[in-house]
């Protein structure tokens, strides 16, 4: 299935859903639009509705490993991930974002109606290959396990 990244904010409750397979190709707009709801942070909490997303590529898992850096840095709560029971909800664990992120099995996230594609954005060669390592170095910050295998694999793509 074809990637795609979706969002909405409902009642003060910022909504990303990241629907099939999403690939490094997907995450220019959403390093974009991380940038933005972190450049003035109007919400209470940050939600990720991963139920219909079908395998993320560590570049997305870094992305999402950014949002609760980020987070972390204004509140003391932790974003809110729903997914289903399977083999991403065990790589989730594999890469501990059972610590940074509250991870539930059933959904609440706002209607299907409401969600908006985020916009594609254009990047050149060399500054996806900047946001792949970054996406790389917020994995390798969420824990020790993470910074040991990650860590070798930024330094080989720098």
């Amino acid at each position: 299935m074809q990637g795609t990244i979706l969002s909405t904010r409902v009642d003060s409750v910022e909504y990303i859903r990241l629907v099939g397979v999403i690939r490094y190709s997907h995450c220019a707009g959403l390093e974009a639009h991380i940038v933005k709801i972190f450049a003035e942070p109007d919400f209470s909490e940050i939600a990720i509705d991963l139920e219909l997303a079908e395998m993320l590529d560590s570049t997305a898992l870094g992305l999402l490993a950014r949002i609760s850096i980020e987070y972390k840095k204004i509140s003391d709560k932790k974003p809110v991930i729903f997914l289903q029971k399977g083999e991403l909800a065990h790589i989730l664990k594999r890469v501990c974002f059972d610590q940074v992120f509250n991870i539930l099995e059933k959904s609440q996230t706002a209607d299907l109606s409401s969600f908006v594609e985020l916009e594609s954005v254009s990047k050149s060669e060399e500054e996806v290959l900047d946001c792949v390592i970054e996406a790389h170095r917020n994995l390798a910050e969420i824990s020790e396990s993470n910074e040991r295998y990650f860590t070798d694999i930024t330094k080989a793509l720098s």
